[in-house]
């Protein structure tokens, strides 16, 4: 077996609720070689220090498709919800996101940070070292295809090798479904997002048909709206612009008639949600079928949340459905209140949450309303108080023509104050 190189055995920060590789064992699929055991293992803990070890191991008889999972130290039995091909394993994340799995108590899964590859280029020689041998790059299911696995990796690199090998893409959602990096994650990084709207951007230079997709109905705004929140708003924000640009619909409906905001009002998807009131129209963001608008939508589920969690994650979804009616109403839904209906307790009960939270929305429009006002006038502002004290120190003319004599100008209390503001009026 080939010795770990230093760059490579050098692990980074461990993410908050992730397990380092030390954490975990290897447990290859039954019928696996000792070679192609070996090769696996190889690209898990990253020892190789070129492509051509992986070369000789498969010339030698390892299978490139040889398929493995992790399973948490402690636990027994095969893996079920955390194999992965060689190709897969061997993805690294330069970001350090723990983007795959290790079985633990079933059927509870946690997230692992692999060791990374002394390079990039080592890596994306080692991605076409398994193509090369025989791996599947379009095998697995949709969740362990490579470029899935690559995708949700914010590898760049192994994206490169995967479409210079014509990587399929059509039907994969690749561009779809923002990654799921796990419940307990933290917020994504500045690194990870701008590694996964570069992504992005390349794979819809590659085909820019791939954000105009539907999947079971749904297009990429349903989609986007059910990704957890790690993301911030600036990524959500030049993310969907990204993909409307080429051809997304963010008013389009799904088979029972609900738009991308009813989904986002339903998830508690507040940043999705704050980017469409900003570019649907007053009839699309109260859009109902023909009562159930976003807003009552979001209304019911912070009702659900309120009446039937306990722990950490009620006060996880209250929090961000309260927030996503406040977006709603702040965008344009206050005229939804009216259609909400009262006919049950639970409906009064819904309203009136709705109604609470925009007291909170108007108790804050005196400020809004102060400070754009303050802000409008803040040039004409700075303008009248420079001119209030030059006013008394410019010489005029207060003689009969055609022998005026100069002296200086003469104010009353305030005058020069009142004179300057409409100058700054004028001016502005």
């Amino acid at each position: 077996m080939a010795q770990s190189s230093s760059a490579a055995s050098q692990a980074p920060p461990l993410p908050p609720g992730c397990r380092h590789l030390n954490d975990v064992y290897i447990v290859p699929d039954e019928g696996v070689s000792a070679l192609s055991r070996q090769l696996l293992e190889g690209c898990i803990r990253r020892t190789f220090r070129d492509a051509a070890q992986f070369t000789q191991l498969i010339e030698q008889g390892a299978d490139p498709r040889a398929v493995g999972g992790l399973r948490v130290h402690g636990t027994s039995g095969r893996c079920t919800l955390s194999r992965c091909s060689c190709l897969c394993l061997a993805i690294d994340s330069q970001t350090n996101v723990a983007f795959l799995d290790a079985d633990g108590y079933f059927p509870a899964i946690v997230r692992v940070v692999l060791p990374q590859w002394s390079s990039r280029q080592l890596q994306r020689d080692v991605i076409n070292a398994l193509i090369d041998g025989g791996a599947e790059m379009n095998g697995g299911g949709f969740e362990q295809r490579p470029i899935t696995v690559a995708v949700r990796a914010g590898s760049e690199a192994t994206v490169e090798a995967l479409l210079a090998r014509q990587a399929n893409l059509r039907g994969l959602r690749v561009i779809y479904e923002l990654p799921d990096i796990g419940s307990a994650a933290p917020p994504a990084t500045r690194d990870y997002e701008a590694a996964l709207m570069s992504i992005y951007r390349r794979l819809l230079r590659h085909d820019s048909t791939l954000a105009a997709e539907r999947v079971g109905g749904n297009s990429l705004i349903h989609l986007a709206a059910t990704a957890r929140s790690i993301f911030s708003q600036s990524f959500i924000d030049a993310y969907l612009t990204l993909v409307t640009s080429h051809g997304a619909d963010m008013t389009a409906t799904d088979d029972i008639g609900r738009t991308p905001l009813h989904w986002a009002a339903r998830t508690g998807s507040h940043c999705v949600a704050h980017w469409l009131c900003r570019q649907l129209t007053a009839y699309d963001v109260n859009r109902g079928m023909p009562n159930e608008t976003p807003l009552a939508v979001a209304a019911h589920e912070l009702d659900f949340y309120r009446r039937q969690y306990q722990g950490e994650r009620r006060q996880r979804r209250i929090r961000a459905h309260k927030t996503t009616i406040g977006v709603l109403l702040r965008g344009g839904a206050a005229p939804s209140i009216a259609r909400m209906p009262t006919a049950t307790e639970g409906q009064r009960r819904q309203r009136q949450l709705v109604l609470a939270e925009y007291a909170t929305v108007l108790s804050e429009l005196s400020e809004v309303v102060m400070s754009a006002i303050n802000g409008a006038l803040a040039p004409q502002r700075d303008h009248s108080m420079l001119l209030a004290r030059l006013l008394p120190l410019a010489p005029h003319h207060d003689g009969a023509h055609p022998h005026p004599s100069p002296s200086n100008m003469a104010f009353g209390p305030h005058e020069a104050e009142a004179i300057a503001w409409k100058i700054g009026a004028f001016l502005h």
